[in-house]
């Protein structure tokens, strides 16, 4: 064969490689994926997935967004701003109507993620019964200290005793740190900041979840409108996320190394043991045993039924029907 015609042949191979490249970018279908907050070690499931290409294997091209919070989550998927999101249920529930386009696919975290952080020594809540008269820092304007008082009275304990004191999110751990305040309420992934901020005692997480506390938190949420028009994709970034979750709870360190190439802001050791703290509420007997993601229907009922009861909902209240959508699952599982 000439030189002439071997240079040819090769220039042919490079320019189908080129297109079938671009064939392939084409067919990607662009996502926008929103946290339920700013980027945290929490959130590193998902930069797993991203930066392992588990998304793009899948032909995704996801986003991950930040949010301000969870009803800002809620708000951006229900509005368009992204067609999936992290969204937590109980506030979904407490949404009321405003949610009701909002569906769940797959449960995230299994238990709540809900921890009342006292000091030892001070305070030292360490079960539910020496919350009677604990003076807490939450907000007012959170549903959250109602799910304690409920939580209170699950366990044979004078909800009416608590002393909520309204403090900004930002104030809590410094003030809990200097002994203005006795307890704080907080995600029990907070729990390595905490530690970091506090010089001369040791915080101490009481965990709703040890308790009684059970219902779901975060999950995959998806607008219910392309849901419908898009099933097969929701199924593809649900497969493609679950593979996250479960490569950065078995490697938190390559877990953190991957997130903080994204968000280079996080420090790698707190971003390592938020993921080690993410276990206690990701991985259950149910999870190992149905895989990432599972939802029992009696168990989401439970928790939709435990928010409509104990919370003030405007407009019309949601029902676990309305909220939840099976079939979204790999249809083999994902376990730990």
């Amino acid at each position: 064969m000439s030189q002439a015609l071997i240079a040819r042949v090769l220039a042919a191979t490079a320019i189908a490689a080129c297109l079938q490249s671009a064939a392939a970018q084409a067919q990607e279908r662009d996502l926008k994926f929103v946290l339920d907050f700013i980027s945290l070690g929490r959130h590193a499931p998902w930069y797993v997935a991203l930066g392992k290409g588990y998304f793009k294997e899948e032909g995704l091209n996801v986003t991950i967004m930040p949010s301000k919070g969870t009803a800002d989550a809620i708000r951006t998927v229900a509005t368009g701003g992204a067609e999936i999101g992290f969204i937590d249920i109980p506030s979904l529930v407490a949404s009321g109507s405003a949610g009701g386009t909002v569906k769940i696919v797959a449960a995230n975290y299994q238990k709540p993620p809900y921890c009342i952080f006292t000091l030892n020594p001070g305070a030292n809540v360490t079960e539910p019964k020496q919350m009677a008269g604990l003076e807490l820092g939450s907000s007012t304007a959170s549903f959250l200290p109602k799910i304690w008082a409920a939580f209170m009275e699950m366990n044979k304990v004078d909800s009416k005793t608590l002393k909520v004191v309204n403090i900004d999110a930002a104030s809590r751990v410094p003030m809990l740190a200097a002994g203005k305040v006795q307890s704080i309420d907080q995600f029990l992934m907070s729990e390595p900041a905490i530690r970091r901020a506090v010089t001369n005692a040791k915080p101490v997480c009481l965990f709703a979840g040890d308790y009684g506390l059970e219902i779901y938190a975060n999950s995959i949420g998806v607008a219910e409108d392309f849901l419908g028009k898009n099933p097969d994709v929701v199924k593809k970034f649900v497969r493609a996320a679950l593979k996250g979750w479960k490569d950065a709870l078995a490697d938190p360190e390559e877990a953190s190394r991957i997130e903080t190439q994204y968000v280079k802001a996080l420090d790698p050791q707190i971003v390592i043991e938020e993921i080690q703290i993410l276990k206690r509420i990701a991985v259950t007997p149910d999870v190992e045993a149905h895989g990432f993601g599972y939802i029992s229907p009696e168990r989401m009922k439970n928790t939709v039924d435990f928010i409509n009861k104990n919370i003030e909902v405007p407009g019309e209240k949601l029902t676990a029907e309305q909220i939840y959508r099976a079939g979204y699952l790999p249809e083999v599982p994902i376990k730990p």
